[in-house]
C-alpha cells in the first residue's frame, strides 16, 4: 500500500511539473530584435518577436492608430582602460546592455497591423536629418 501511494505521489508530482509553463517576462528587448520587425506584423507577432510585453498603449482617434510602447537597451562593449588604444579593444567581449529607451510601434487600429516604428533616439535625430536633407535640397537647387 505504501509503495502504491508513493508511486501515485510521484506521478502527480511529475505531471504537475511538466504541465507548468514557465513564463519569462523580460522588461527590455534589444536593438537586434527590433531589426526583425517589419510592416504588416500583428501586435502579437511583434510582442513575440521582441520577447517582451508592451509597457503602455496609446490610441490616436484622429488617424485610427495605436501606439504600443516597448522598452529596449542598446548593446555596448566594455574595454579595459589599458587596452583602450590597442587593436584588442576592437574585438568583441561579453555582451553588455545599457541606456534603457523607448520603442514606439504604431499599428493600424482597425487591422492591428504594424505601420511603422520609431525609437526615442530616432525621434530626436530625425528632425536633424530632415533639416540636413532640406539644406541639401536648397544647395542643389541653387546650382
Amino acid at each position: 500500500m505504501k509503495i502504491t501511494l508513493l508511486k501515485l505521489a510521484t506521478i502527480v508530482f511529475f505531471f504537475s511539473i511538466t504541465s507548468c509553463k514557465v513564463v519569462q517576462n523580460n522588461y527590455c528587448t534589444t536593438t537586434e530584435k527590433i531589426f526583425n520587425l517589419h510592416e504588416g506584423m500583428y501586435i502579437n507577432e511583434v510582442t513575440t518577436s521582441l520577447g517582451v510585453d508592451p509597457k503602455d498603449v496609446y490610441s490616436i482617434i484622429e488617424n485610427q492608430t495605436k501606439v504600443v510602447l516597448y522598452l529596449y537597451k542598446r548593446e555596448y562593449q566594455s574595454v579595459d582602460r589599458k587596452y583602450i588604444n590597442a587593436e584588442v579593444s576592437l574585438r568583441g567581449g561579453p555582451k553588455r546592455y545599457k541606456d534603457e529607451a523607448s520603442l514606439y510601434v504604431v499599428f493600424d487600429a482597425t487591422t492591428n497591423k504594424l505601420l511603422y516604428y520609431i525609437t526615442d533616439q530616432g525621434r530626436s535625430n530625425g528632425s536633424k536629418t530632415i533639416n540636413t536633407a532640406i539644406k541639401l535640397r536648397i544647395l542643389n537647387a541653387q546650382k
